[in-house]
C-alpha cells in the first residue's frame, strides 16, 4: 500500500484511467460478494447524480416533510427532558425515512413505507459491518454467505406490487400517466430492467442491488455526516445560540413555511458548521484506489508504484494543514468556511466527498438533508449532552474515525416557532 499526501492527492483523483476507485474500494467492501447482480457503478453513479441534482428543487419539499415526520417519530414531544441513549441509531432511523421516500417514492400504505425503510437500514448496517470487518467475513462471503440476502427478499416482496402497478398504469394510460419522481422509476425506465414493460419480465434482483448501492452510499454519507454534525452541535455549546438565531431568522423570512433551495442557501453559518464537522469526521487515510496502469505509474514528483498497488489518501495531511485550512487547523472552528467555497464544491482543502469523476454524486442532496435536519432540531429543541463534556475527544479505530459517543438530552423549546 502507498499513502499519498496533499501534493499528490488530486493527481490520484484526476487520473481515473490509471487509478480505479471501484477496485480500490472492493479491498475494503467486497460488493461483488454482497450484491448478486453488481450494478455498473459508473452508470449507477450517473443515475444518482442526474436524479439527486436534477430533481433537487422538487425533492426539497418531500425531504422536509419526511424529516419532520421522522423527528416526531424518533425524538417526539419533549415537554419533559428526554434522554436519547444512542443518538447514532436515532439519527440513522431519522435519515432512513426521507431517503426511503426519495428512493421508492410516496408509498401509500404507511406500514409498507416503514417496513421498507427498516430493511434499508438493516441492509446498510449489514453492508457496513462486512466492510469494516472484511478479514473476519472474507471466508464466509466467498462461500456464499450474504449479510443482506434476507433483507433483499423482504424488499423485493414489498416493492414488487408497486412496480407491477406502475408498469400496468404506464401501459394502460400512456401519455396520461403521471410519472412518479423517485429513484425507483429511474431504474424502471431502463429497458434492460423492464423490457417491453412486461410485469412478468422484471429483473428484480438488478433493481434491488442497484437500489442497495444507492442506499449504502446515501445512508453512509448522510447518516455519518448528520450524526457527527449533531454531536458537534450539542457538545459545542458556544455555537448553539448563534446558529439558533440564524435558523430563527430564516424561519421568520419564510413565515414558518417550507424552505426553498434559496432559503437553505441562506443558512450560511450552519453550512460552515456542517463542513467543519465533516472535516473532523474523516479518518487518517481513506478513498482507496488501485493502480491499473499496465506496468507501473510515475507520479509528477518522480515516485513510481507498480500496477496493482493500492493507494490511500492521507486525509490528515489535507484537513489539518495550516496552508489549506487557516490558523489552528487542529481546532474546531465553526465559521472557518464562511468565506470559502460551499460544502458541496470539490476543493483542494476538503476531501469529505472525494474528487474527480468519482466524487460523491449525491453530495448536494446529502448536505441539504443534513442542514435541514439540524435546522429543524435547532428550532424545535434545546439539547445537551447527558454527561457534561468540556472538549470532545476524537479517537480512531485503525485508520477510521471513531464516532463520538454518549447520550443526549432533548427538551422542547419554550419559544415555539411556527
Amino acid at each position: 500500500m502507498t499513502i499519498v499526501g496533499k501534493e499528490t492527492t488530486h493527481e490520484i483523483l484526476k487520473k481515473d484511467k490509471e487509478f480505479c476507485f471501484r477496485e480500490g474500494t472492493e479491498t475494503q467492501l467486497p460488493m461483488n460478494h454482497i450484491l448478486s447482480n453488481v450494478p455498473d457503478f459508473m452508470r449507477n453513479a450517473k443515475i444518482i447524480k442526474e436524479f439527486a441534482i436534477g430533481k433537487l428543487r422538487y425533492l426539497m419539499s418531500r425531504l422536509q416533510k419526511n424529516i419532520d415526520k421522522a423527528i416526531d417519530l424518533y425524538i417526539g414531544d419533549c415537554v419533559e427532558p428526554k434522554i436519547i441513549h444512542d443518538p447514532s441509531k436515532t439519527v440513522a432511523d431519522i435519515i432512513a425515512i426521507p431517503i426511503t421516500n426519495i428512493i421508492v417514492g410516496e408509498v401509500c400504505i404507511i406500514c409498507v413505507f416503514f417496513f421498507i425503510s427498516e430493511n434499508f437500514i438493516c441492509c446498510y448496517k449489514s453492508m457496513a459491518a462486512a466492510g469494516k470487518n472484511f478479514l473476519m467475513y472474507r471466508i464466509p462471503l466467498r462461500f456464499g454467505w450474504n449479510p443482506i440476502s434476507k433483507h433483499r427478499k423482504i424488499i423485493i416482496s414489498r416493492i414488487k406490487p408497486i412496480i407491477e402497478k406502475r408498469l400496468y398504469d404506464k401501459k394502460k394510460l400512456g401519455d396520461a400517466w403521471i410519472v412518479p419522481v423517485d429513484a425507483l422509476q429511474y431504474y424502471l425506465d431502463n429497458p434492460e430492467i423492464t423490457p417491453d414493460l412486461d410485469p412478468n419480465n422484471v429483473n428484480y434482483d438488478h433493481i434491488v442491488d442497484a437500489l442497495g448501492d444507492f442506499v449504502f452510499a446515501a445512508m453512509g454519507t448522510t447518516t455519518n455526516g448528520a450524526t457527527r454534525s449533531l454531536y458537534e452541535l450539542v457538545e459545542r455549546k458556544q455555537y448553539w445560540n448563534e446558529l439558533y438565531e440564524e435558523a430563527q431568522e430564516i424561519n421568520k423570512q419564510c413565515n414558518g413555511n417550507e424552505l426553498t433551495s434559496d432559503d437553505i442557501a441562506k443558512i450560511v453559518k450552519l453550512n460552515s458548521f456542517v463542513k467543519e464537522a465533516l472535516r473532523f469526521s474523516k479518518g487518517i487515510v481513506g478513498l482507496p484506489h488501485r493502480c491499473v496502469s499496465k506496468s507501473y505509474y510515475t507520479f509528477e514528483n518522480g515516485y513510481q508504484i507498480p500496477s496493482g498497488r493500492i493507494v490511500m489518501l492521507n486525509f490528515i495531511d489535507t484537513h489539518y494543514d495550516e496552508g489549506l485550512q487557516g490558523q489552528n487547523p487542529k481546532e474546531f472552528y465553526a465559521y472557518r468556511h464562511l468565506e470559502r467555497s460551499s460544502t458541496t464544491k470539490i476543493d483542494r482543502n476538503f476531501l469529505g466527498f472525494g474528487g474527480g469523476k468519482h466524487a460523491c454524486p449525491g453530495r448536494s442532496l446529502a448536505v441539504n438533508e443534513i442542514k435541514v435536519f439540524l435546522y429543524k432540531i435547532l428550532l424545535k429543541y434545546n439539547a445537551r449532552t447527558e454527561i457534561e463534556i468540556i472538549e470532545p475527544q476524537r479517537n480512531h479505530v485503525g485508520p477510521l474515525a471513531d464516532c463520538l459517543k454518549g447520550g443526549m438530552v432533548f427538551e422542547n423549546r419554550k419559544e415555539i416557532i411556527n
